[in-house]
């Protein structure tokens, strides 16, 4: 028995779709690895703790970090923190793996005067993401004292004027 014409063609169409979404996620991927997935001319070496993962342990002043989040489950229920290395809190995110098991983060350490961070040095050291609510061992990575080409000339990196 054949299938009527408009099946085939709503089968074909959906197949093309298919293929188009492969394709622009992994030519995404493939760029974000490009153009972020190393430092410093290494390879990127994932750091992960649990469904928790960022794409190095060592950054430059004016990376990106990157995290995946994949397969949080269902009680998996808390806020990531991520702690300066002045041991203040830069950022919080919440998470909710009964909301969403699977998502990406971007941040990238910037000079604040809220937190204290007045100079791009303030962000040089050892920062820290805890998972509040799990767990989870915490994340560390490290920004070193080295800068992406161009970041310098950035405003988000520019020192902070007094008071700080």
């Amino acid at each position: 028995m054949k299938k009527p014409a408009g099946r085939k063609k709503k089968n074909a169409i959906s197949a093309i779709i298919a293929v188009v979404v492969i394709v622009a996620v992994s030519a995404t991927a493939i760029y974000y690895y490009n153009q972020y997935g190393t430092t410093g001319g290494g390879t990127a070496r994932w750091v992960t703790s649990g469904p928790f993962a960022i794409t190095n342990s060592t950054y430059r002043l004016g990376d990106n970090i990157f995290m995946v989040v994949t397969g949080l489950k269902p009680t998996d229920v808390g806020t990531m923190l991520i702690y300066d290395p002045k041991g203040g809190v830069f950022s919080h995110v919440p998470f909710n793996g009964t909301m969403k098991s699977d998502f990406n983060y971007f941040f990238k350490p910037v000079t604040l005067r809220s937190e204290k961070l007045c100079t791009a040095q303030d962000l040089v050291g050892n920062w820290t993401i805890v998972f509040q609510g799990t767990s989870y061992k915490p994340l560390h990575f490290q920004v070193v004292n080295e800068w992406v080409a161009g970041a310098q000339a950035g405003e988000d990196l520019k020192p902070v004027p007094p008071p700080c």
